[in-house]
Formats: C-alpha cells, structure tokens, sequence
C-alpha cells in the first residue's frame, strides 16, 4: 500500500510488541482514522453539530457570520448548511477564520484537500510537511493527508531553517503546506539547504500579499477551490502509517516516530475513553501546539473521535486558555506545567472572578507536575489534574491515573488501560523489586518505532517491551512514581540525584518560581548538583537566599541532594511544548559556558 517508503527507513528488527487487549482496539482491517474522526458523525446524523471553534474570544459581526456575531455554544448546530461555495470561499480567506466548523464542513474541507492533494500528484506512503499555527487549515491538512494514505509529518511553529531542513530531508518529504507567517524560516532552509526531495511547495496566504516569496508557490486557497468536492472513499489499512512525529529535541537531535491509522485511534479508545470519559458534549482546549502528539491527541484526535468540540487558538497563551474556558464552556482542558505555573503566577487576579464551573477534567502532562502545581490548579480551577506521562515515540499518555480513583500527586498513575508497564535494571533486563529505582519498560497498542533510525531503534527496544527513557519507581501500592529522565540522573560522590525531585523540593519555596537541577562536572564528586533558579517577583539572588534554599533541601531530602551551586537566571531554555531544555544546561556546564541567558 505505501510503496512511496524507501527502503530500510521502517525497523526491520527490534520492533516492538504490539498487544490490543482492550476489545474496543479490535479494529477492521480497512480503516481511516480520518474517516472515523470526520465522516463516521456525518453518517450518524451529527453533521449540524459544532466540530471546530476558532478565534478569539471577542464576538464579532461578519458579512458571512449567520450568526450575525452572537456567540454560537458548542451544542448549538450552525444553520448554514445552504451556504453558497463563494460563502465558502469567503470563509477561506478570512483572516481570523469562521467561528464554528461543523462536522459536515469539516468533512467537505477535508476531501476538497485531500482532493487537492490528489491533484498534485500524492500517492499513499508519500509525506506531506504540515507547518501551521493551531488553526483549522491544519487539522484540515492533516485529516486530508492521511485519508488518502500519505503520511503526516506535522511542524512545530518555532523550528528554524536548520531544524526545517532536518525534518523535510529525514522524512524524505515531497510536499510541504506552509503558512504565509511560517513561510520565511522555510524559505531560508530552502535556500540553504535544498530541500531537494520536496517536489510542490503550498503556502495558506490569507493576507495575499504580492512581491514575496508567497507568489512563487502554489496557493493552498486556489487548490482547494479548483478541487472535486467529491468524497474521498479511503483505501487505507489499520497498520499503513499515518504519521512521523518528530521529538522535540531535548535529548539531542530530533527522531522521527512512526505512527499509523490503529495507533491514531487506540489513543482515543484507550486513554482518552477510560481516563477522560468524553462524550459529544465536551468540550476541549489546550495550548499545546498540535504538531506536539500531547496537543494532536487534545485537539485533534480526542474531540473528533468521540464527536465533541474541539477550541483552537493561534496564539494560546495561558490568559487565552483561561479566557475560552469561560466562553466556550471548556469541559477538558490540558496544559503543561509551565503553563499552568505561568497562570497562576501571572494572572491571580482573572482568576479571582474567572468562571470555570464548566471544567470536569483538567490535565498536565509533557513535564512531571509538581505537587505544589497540583494544588493550585485544584484551588483555582477547582478539579483535581491528572498527571500523565507519553511520549512522543510512544504517541501519547501510557501512565495516567483515572478520576474514578484517588488521586495521588506524589505519583503519576498507573498503566492505561491496554497498557503494561514494569521497571527493570536496564544492565540484566531483570525487573526490579517494588520501591526501587529503574528503567522505564512499557507494551501496549503503541511502541516505540523509529524513522530512519536503527541505532536508537536497538536501544529502545528490551525484549519486546519499549523503554521510553524515563526512571521510575514501582511503589507497593502499585502507582508508578516519576524519578527523572534516564538521561537527568545526576551521580555525584556514589550517589545517585535525581534533578526533578531537587527541583520540586525548591518549588516549595515562595522566592522560587522555576528551577532546573542538573550535574555540573566536578573532578572531585565527578558531578555537582547544580540547580539554575528563576525567582519570583521581588526577590534578590543573594548569597543569603542561597544558603536558606540549600538549608531548605538538606531539611527535606537526603544532605547529599542538596544543590551546592545556584545559579539565578532570567529564564530557562525550553521547547515549544514547554519542556525544560536540561539537556541544553548541561552543556553549557559541560563547556563552561554562561547560562544566564538560558
């Protein structure tokens, strides 16, 4: 089905175990996971039902809005369904976009692109280079891609052209559809680089802008209006590829990650059906970007499989995230960390008066959630966060609790259902006793596959079973307990420290506002348990403040953890998912170099 695939880019050994225990995984062998996330609603007559949502939250009155600028809720069916192609096409080239996206719009935009796509001469097992903001045309590229069996390699905003360049050239990409803001990073990777497999370039140029690089490429608005409106009829199977997801990075240079049809929806039917429980009545938000598989999975994935409403913003910042809860009745809403300290710490007086009565799941993943976050986000957003832990190799989350149970902020959870998980010494392979420390080892209807990468492809498999590379301990009461990444283990004197549980017990204190702990290299202890501190508003980095936080971890954790540098920075390095870059910090620490920038 996809011979576009060039040899020796897919594993051919130290692939890993795929087990679907759950009944709902047991799925045909023809399936689309585009069609059972658009067209299977249209079928069950829920194609008046609101799909998408964008913009901001201001009403506002538009020659195309039948609303006439009244906010639509997201139960209420928009009543256009008579609207004329030109009503259409003015839609298209709206700058802000329509308000609401029904799930019968969605299913026209998505054949018209996959049409289009068509046109251009996309065979299945091609991959198609999506770089957008969180808008619709990107769920919408997406969706069309994979429909007619290309592969999806989904871009985060913020790469620059040498990161552009990596990804276009490793996953081997013949076409790329950009937006016109995004266009320049591209243009320059282009020039600098090539680009040499991709054959057609498609920018989305809303503003249409004349006398730049825009011109010179197809325009996704005239494809799409030229394309058949005829409905695409998949010829897809469960296990062809449906995308490569690139790792952000923070271990090193980018992996691609191989990710098909049945992984696409086993993520919905497992995690999301049993530790979400969402229903056509809800509705999501986040501020993850999609091309992240945390946000694909919140966005795009979670809310069109079970036919709920799905809130997209271009520019979600943590005040935009609060503001669409209040407007758009958000019943789920997922973040990172960061994030949700960024609210807290930044907005207290929205939230003060902020109606968030509609929330009934909140959830934190993409960086373990500190206690400290935990309780704020029960205090001012009023439901307990389920932590969770996936990963971009693995799709999505793996280890969650479910809100039937108790939570527990000092663990992560325990397997979701379809999953397995168990802890080992990474040297014998042989599982470890409960409460003490190792590697990571998870199966399940996902694993770990690379793209293109048979080194990393070795490392990651153990006998079947995925190592995703995090330390973990199996407690007695059987909940998994986050330690570190595998590659964060500070060994300082003999010891063993992981950074994450320094930074936490830093966290505890008021001065401090973000910490990142990492091992300094020492000739004495062979690493220094160095810890780089953003402080809160009002408070000096003095030798004073110093000595009461190293006082302060000696308090709560075993003497030898305590940090015996700070360093007080204005900021850390992080991703675009909001992952803190440790990695980056430790080789700065390694060459000697200043982090204050960081």
């Amino acid at each position: 089905m996809q011979d576009a695939i060039p040899d020796g880019y897919l594993p051919d050994e130290h692939e890993p175990d795929l087990f679907h225990a759950l009944p709902e995984l047991h799925y045909p062998e023809d399936l689309n996971a585009a069609c059972e996330m658009v067209d299977r609603h249209v079928e069950a007559g829920r194609g008046d039902e609101p799909a998408i949502v964008f913009g901001d939250s201001e009403a506002r009155r538009d020659s195309d809005d039948p609303s006439g600028g009244r906010e639509r809720g997201p139960g209420e069916a928009m009543t256009s369904e008579t609207r004329t192609e030109s009503e259409a096409n003015r839609e298209r080239s709206d700058p802000r976009g329509p308000r609401t996206i029904t799930y019968e719009q969605l299913r026209r935009r998505v054949d018209r692109a996959a049409n289009a796509l068509l046109a251009l001469g996309v065979e299945p097992g091609d991959r198609v280079f999506v770089r957008f903001p969180n808008r619709p045309e990107y769920v919408v590229c997406c969706l069309a891609t994979q429909k007619i069996g290309a592969i999806t390699v989904p871009s985060m905003k913020l790469l620059r052209a040498d990161e552009i360049a990596y990804v276009v050239d490793d996953a081997a990409a013949s076409v790329a559809i950009v937006y016109d803001d995004l266009l320049e990073e591209f243009e320059i990777a282009r020039d600098e680089h090539g680009l040499e497999t991709l054959e057609e370039v498609v920018v989305v140029d809303r503003d249409d802008r004349s006398g730049d690089a825009a011109v010179e490429h197809r325009s996704y608005d005239d494809l799409v209006e030229a394309a058949s409106p005829d409905a695409i009829a998949p010829e897809t199977c469960r296990d062809d590829l449906a995308m490569i997801a690139y790792t952000s990075g923070t271990t090193g240079e980018p992996k691609g990650t191989v990710h098909t049809h049945r992984q696409l929806l086993a993520i919905c039917d497992g995690y999301a059906r049993y530790c979400l429980d969402p229903g056509p009545a809800d509705v999501f938000a986040s501020n993850a970007p999609i091309a992240f598989t945390f946000g694909y999975g919140f966005e795009v994935a979670f809310p069109l499989r079970f036919g709920a409403t799905t809130v997209l913003m271009e520019d979600p910042t943590p005040k935009k995230l609060l503001e669409a809860v209040e407007t758009h009745d958000v019943s789920i809403l997922a973040s990172v960390p960061t994030a949700y300290n960024q609210l807290f710490a930044e907005h207290e007086d929205l939230l003060a008066d902020a109606d968030v009565s509609s929330l009934r799941r909140a959830v934190s993943a993409g960086e373990p959630l500190p206690p400290k976050t935990f309780e704020q986000i029960r205090e001012y957003l009023g439901v307990d966060a389920s932590d969770g832990i996936g990963s971009t190799e693995m799709l999505h989350i793996f280890i969650s609790h479910r809100y039937h149970d108790e939570m527990d902020p000092t663990a992560t959870g325990v397997p979701v259902p379809g999953y397995e998980a168990k802890v080992i010494d990474p040297d014998t392979g042989e599982e470890l006793p409960r409460g003490e420390p190792g590697l990571l080892l998870v199966r399940g209807p996902t694993g770990v596959t690379y793209w293109n990468r048979p080194e990393k492809q070795r490392e990651a498999i153990f006998d079947g079973w995925s190592a995703p590379g995090d330390v973990y301990v199996h407690r007695e009461d059987g909940r998994f307990e986050y330690v570190s990444r595998w590659d964060d283990l500070i060994v300082t004197g003999g010891h063993n420290v992981a950074g994450p549980e320094v930074e936490d017990v830093l966290l505890e204190r008021e001065e401090v506002y973000q910490a990142a702990v990492v091992g300094s290299p020492d000739e004495q202890r062979g690493q220094l348990v160095k810890a780089f501190v953003v402080l809160e508003e009002g408070h000096d980095g003095t030798a004073d403040l110093t000595e009461r936080l190293q006082a302060h971890v000696k308090d709560r954790i075993a003497p030898f953890k305590y940090p015996r540098e700070i360093e007080y920075v204005d900021d850390l390095p992080t991703t675009e998912t909001g992952k803190i870059q440790r990695a980056t910090l430790r080789e700065r620490e390694r060459e000697g170099g200043d982090a204050a920038s960081a």
